[in-house]
């Protein structure tokens, strides 16, 4: 975790993944990717640099989009947790190996487990004001998916194990992943832990003591069952008593259908990976707009398979199919060795993957979960180490992951610069923040993110009619723009920056031009109704702000604004109308 940096959670994961990878290529390999899942991985990898070279922004998109940067950055560390899986755990694995998975599995889950309890009291150790904070993982769906898969590898272990001091860290690491998924509140983890549970059970029944896997399995399903219903947070959420929740799923069943839409509009390339995010606004229903409005707009569909869609179209979700279908067959054509010494880590990594298939079919890949994925799918998918390995291929690989780890870690000190010019704009220190995202982008060149980043934190001090967080608006939204054509949120800002420097006309013909690809916004009505009147067309400016009270009856700014433009035409009605309003309103 990266305690200042805006996004917390993601780069130093993938900085630590890099690590490991570079220190896989130095081990001695037991085993290695089977052919034709290698082959599916490197052809969906260059279908997706077609993509990215396709989208909108096709640098932006080619290195990744922040906070997961799910592009070069991020995307060659995940092929490589697939290899060094293969590799470490291979057909030739050890009984060391395997307990240093188990170990460091169970460490992991009680850390985590930890933090997540005290954060299920109310507390927030690290911040933050979110009623599911997401212990180390950042994102409550994220730990749950952690917990799921975690509990999967350690139950299929505990299993198999006789009852000794050796088992006592797998079970505790067993008890506090049930913990990570209860406390999480997560349904998808939920349904991914009994599945899991239920996997162990199916690969252990030819076993010896199977009545020992059917105890225990059965044992921890019910066992997560009954704490999720005691638990009162997670039962309302299971059981529909929380209106959010409940929302939640229709939310995400609207999001799913808008994502086929767009889909369909996109069928070949997709937008390209990370696209999502400018893509799915312009894209959505109105049905999305009216009940869900402009707040928290997601740059994912939580779904993994709609997600590889919108990334690479039908070829990358022929591709994904074809992956999983691979691993189905790896795993089928393993269930001779499930007796052996391999049982217990086959069994693990097949139930591990059942459960983050489930929690990926409502939630999104992320860094920190998608490796532990590869790792056991590396597992799962491999075959015997070649008798001699490339002299070049470890030196080759233990090089760049260690490149690639560096410049993590430079990254990671870029994401405090910018968390701290967050901070510092949000104080009004305008040129000092200014300062700091200048010392994010020297530190993260290839990061197209961080002028949009910049454009963000002085859009309060914009609207609020700042001079000077105009100017920096003027500038970092520039640079955006040119990086990132699509982004509404730098568009808005910089037409509003315009604006309060004297320009009103230019963002005006900014923002309209991106409001008729967009025309339910309440944002760009806001905005192009303010511009439109300080621009003198105040006709134009009343209907946009008509519009925008229309889509969004609540929003007192947009009534305000009315009511401002209404009193300069000297529209009497209108007037009387927005004062009818704010009096059946006073908290807005």
């Amino acid at each position: 975790m990266l305690p200042f940096g805006l996004s917390r959670f993601v780069l130093p994961k993938l900085a630590v993944v890099a690590v490991a990878v570079a220190l896989a290529a130095l081990a001695r390999p037991v085993g290695r990717l089977r052919r034709d899942v290698a082959v599916v991985v490197v052809v969906g990898a260059g279908w997706l640099v077609l993509c990215a070279l396709a989208g909108d922004a096709p640098l932006a998109q080619l290195v990744g989009r922040w906070p997961r940067y799910e592009g070069l950055v991020a995307l060659p560390l995940y092929a490589g947790a697939l290899w060094a899986g293969a590799r470490l755990l291979g057909p030739g694995t050890t009984p060391a190996r395997t307990r240093a998975l188990v170990g460091s599995a169970s460490v992991t889950a009680l850390v985590c487990a930890l933090v997540a309890l005290v954060e299920a009291t109310g507390r927030r150790p690290l911040g933050g004001d979110v009623t599911r904070p997401g212990s180390l993982l950042g994102n409550a769906s994220q730990q749950g998916a952690l917990g799921a898969t975690l509990l999967a590898v350690l139950l299929a272990v505990v299993v198999r194990r006789p009852v000794d001091r050796a088992a006592a860290l797998p079970t505790v690491g067993l008890v506090a992943s049930g913990t990570l998924v209860v406390t999480s509140g997560s349904r998808a983890a939920l349904a991914g832990a009994v599945l899991a549970c239920g996997v162990v059970v199916l690969t252990g029944w030819r076993a010896p003591g199977r009545r020992r896997t059917l105890a225990v399995a059965g044992g921890a399903a019910v066992a997560v069952g009954a704490a999720a219903l005691l638990l009162p947070t997670t039962r309302d959420r299971v059981l529909g008593g929380d209106e959010l929740a409940s929302g939640t799923v229709e939310g995400r069943a609207l999001l799913w259908s808008d994502t086929v839409r767009l889909l369909g509009d996109h069928l070949v390339t997709g937008v390209g990976p990370s696209g999502f995010f400018d893509a799915a606004g312009p894209a959505a229903s109105d049905r999305w707009r009216l009940e869900l409005g402009t707040a928290n707009p997601p740059d994912s569909p939580h779904d993994a398979l709609l997600q590889a869609g919108v990334a690479g179209g039908a070829v990358l979700v022929v591709l994904t199919l074809a992956l999983v279908a691979l691993l189905v067959r790896a795993g089928w054509a393993a269930r001779g060795e499930l007796d052996g010494p391999r049982g217990g880590l086959l069994a693990g990594a097949a139930a591990g993957l059942v459960a983050g298939v489930v929690t990926l079919s409502t939630g999104f890949t992320h860094a920190s979960t998608t490796p532990l994925l590869c790792v056991l799918a590396g597992a799962l998918a491999s075959q015997v180490a070649a008798e001699r390995e490339r002299a070049w291929v470890g030196p080759a690989v233990a090089a760049g992951g260690a490149a690639w780890a560096l410049v993590l870690v430079v990254a990671c000190a870029g994401e405090g610069a910018v968390g701290r010019g967050v901070t510092l704009a949000a104080e009004g220190h305008i040129d000092a923040a200014s300062d700091r995202f200048d010392l994010a982008r020297t530190l993260r060149p290839w990061d197209a993110d961080v002028p949009v980043l910049a454009t963000a934190a002085f859009a309060a001090g914009v609207d609020a009619g700042d001079p000077a967080s105009a100017r920096h608006a003027l500038s970092w939204s520039h640079d955006a723009l040119a990086l990132v054509p699509g982004s509404v949120d730098t568009v808005r800002t910089r037409a509003v920056a315009l604006a309060t420097l004297d320009r009103p006309a230019e963002g005006r013909v900014l923002v309209e031009r991106v409001l008729a690809d967009d025309p339910l916004n309440v944002d760009l009505l806001l905005a192009a109704g303010t511009l439109a009147a300080q621009d003198g067309d105040l006709e134009a400016g009343r209907d946009h702000l008509v519009r925008a009270t229309e889509v969004d009856p609540g929003n007192a700014a947009a009534w305000a604004d009315l009511g401002i433009v209404a009193q300069a035409m000297g529209d009497t009605a209108l007037v009387a109308e927005v004062r009818a309003w704010q009096d059946a309103h006073p908290s807005g």
